[in-house]
């Protein structure tokens, strides 16, 4: 049996979407496994991170690394994306394909943001630090860092959003059903979901990379 999964209408305030953090770890190369917030990885690891969120929101997922680098893996705006002529409720891309992770160890951080409006200082700072020599961009990572925590829910004042895993992995925003291998993890896959009912929705997942 095929379940379709859908959110709820961004113009009621109301914003969510869809992601898998995926690993393939040197351990078992093979295999694809689920990562969460705090899980450990190891140089050399690979990840892969996949999303399906609405196409009338601006979603944004920003790496910030261990050593403070910043990195914009995905960028979507709606007044750049959006056609209300084209039928597509949502939207599905892969930001990060299989990556293996580098030296030095440390904390990686993902931030998934999905806002009703487009974050236009958060944007502007990475291009800045883009630009910006090496020994400037340090600074201007500790700011960008600065703006994304400013945005979590309960320092906002709004209804913290809780990830709820998935009861089966999704692939394509459907939800496969069935026996042997449709339930186990695929390069596709999605197994967690955000929904929030005000304000930006906010996700922050940190690996600890030894």
């Amino acid at each position: 049996m095929v379940l379709s999964f859908s959110y709820a209408d961004s113009e009621d305030g109301c914003l969510g979407f869809t992601y898998g953090l995926l690993g393939k770890l040197q351990s078992n190369p093979d295999s694809i496994i689920e990562l969460s917030d705090l899980s450990s990885i190891q140089t050399g690891d690979r990840i892969r991170i996949n999303l399906y969120h609405p196409n009338e929101s601006n979603f944004y997922l920003l790496y910030i690394g261990s050593l403070g680098e910043v990195r914009m893996l995905y960028e979507y705006e709606k007044l750049q994306h959006y056609d209300e002529n084209i039928k597509q409720d949502s939207v599905s891309v892969t930001p990060l394909h299989w990556s293996p992770l580098l030296d030095p160890p440390g904390e990686e951080e993902f931030y998934f943001l999905n806002s009703p409006e487009a974050l236009n200082e958060l944007t502007k700072l990475v291009k800045r630090y883009n630009r910006a020599p090496d020994k400037g961009r340090q600074k201007i990572s500790n700011s960008i860092r600065d703006i994304v925590n400013s945005l979590k829910p309960e320092i906002k004042g709004d209804l913290a959003d809780i990830p709820t895993r998935l009861d089966k992995p999704m692939v394509g925003g459907v939800t496969f059903r069935g026996e042997g291998d449709k339930d186990l993890l695929k390069d596709m896959s999605l197994t967690h979901a955000c929904i929030c009912t005000v304000g930006i929705c906010y996700k922050k997942i940190v690996l600890n990379h030894k």
